[in-house]
């Protein structure tokens, strides 16, 4: 049996990346996730399972596994597994960022879907260029400007729309735009632009989601908004545009640069977003190791 709390509302762990690997290697554990502030009943109950764990009347559970920008509960779990950078020397800790969920590992025996996207992220076509998996007249004949996913619009968010609106126009879909289409796949939309506005919800150590990728695998050039250092991390730093410490005058004359279609618009077309291939091996001891 495997055992999940403090997940979103109508979680399925079917649909959960880490289910699945449990299930492959046959562990039976407990995992607690990031989202304790439900309901009333909820948090009182939530809030009398934390002391009886720290009174050592509950066992901690085997796992914390968050997509979301938390803090390791070293109070709640054994072992932590999420974005963080700065505990990478910890034997409790492994990194594995959001964005790996959708990737169409080779290691697992089941992959799960990826609906929101329209189907798990190809390592392969991550590690190419966009040149070469979309034809010159395929790129051009895209809308040569912006494309945002979005349910809000706090700042920088809404700064970074507007100046992308004023420098080469952007379109919104979500909940921030007054559109309840967030069942739609998101790939066949963003195939119909040349950019995608992808920046990160918040800042945090290490913190990097499925936006990026997601962008760059649908053949957009993504312009994101995260630290510098957790972009390299995780990705090829030039086939990206990082929002990340410009000011307005700086943002609005790369973006229009971008537009032109030139010179750098063509390198990003020319570079990888992953230089490195990822794989399971690693994850799947420190998980074995329960």
């Amino acid at each position: 049996m495997i055992e999940y709390r403090n997940y979103w509302p109508n979680f399925d762990p079917n649909e959960h990346f880490f289910h699945h690997l449990f299930k492959q290697l046959n562990l039976q554990v407990s995992v607690v996730g990031p989202f304790k502030e439900t309901a009333r009943i909820d948090r009182i109950r939530n809030l009398f399972q934390d002391i009886a764990v720290a009174a050592g009347y509950r066992e901690k559970a085997e796992f914390f596994i968050t997509g979301e920008n938390k803090l390791p509960q070293f109070h709640r779990a054994k072992k932590q597994i999420g974005f963080w950078r700065s505990y990478r020397d910890r034997e409790d800790v492994f990194r594995f960022p959001y964005w790996m969920w959708h990737l169409d590992w080779e290691e697992l025996s089941v992959v799960p879907d990826y609906p929101r996207y329209g189907k798990p992220l190809s390592i392969d076509r991550l590690m190419r260029p966009i040149s070469s998996s979309y034809t010159k007249d395929q790129l051009t004949d895209r809308l040569n400007r912006a494309v945002i996913f979005s349910m809000h619009l706090r700042e920088p968010r809404r700064r970074f729309m507007e100046l992308t609106q004023k420098s080469i126009g952007c379109d919104g879909f979500g909940g921030a735009f007054g559109k309840n289409d967030r069942a739609r796949p998101k790939m066949p939309i963003l195939e119909k632009y040349q950019f995608s506005l992808c920046p990160e919800n918040s800042i945090g150590d290490g913190y990097i989601t499925e936006k990026i990728p997601e962008a760059f695998h649908a053949g957009c050039v993504p312009i994101g908004w995260c630290r510098p250092e957790d972009l390299e991390e995780d990705f090829n730093p030039e086939a990206v545009i990082n929002l990340y410490g410009l000011d307005n005058k700086q943002i609005c004359e790369l973006l229009s640069e971008l537009k032109a279609c030139g010179a750098l618009y063509s390198k990003m077309m020319s570079e990888p977003l992953l230089v490195r291939r990822p794989d399971l091996d690693t994850l799947m001891e420190f998980i074995s190791d329960v």
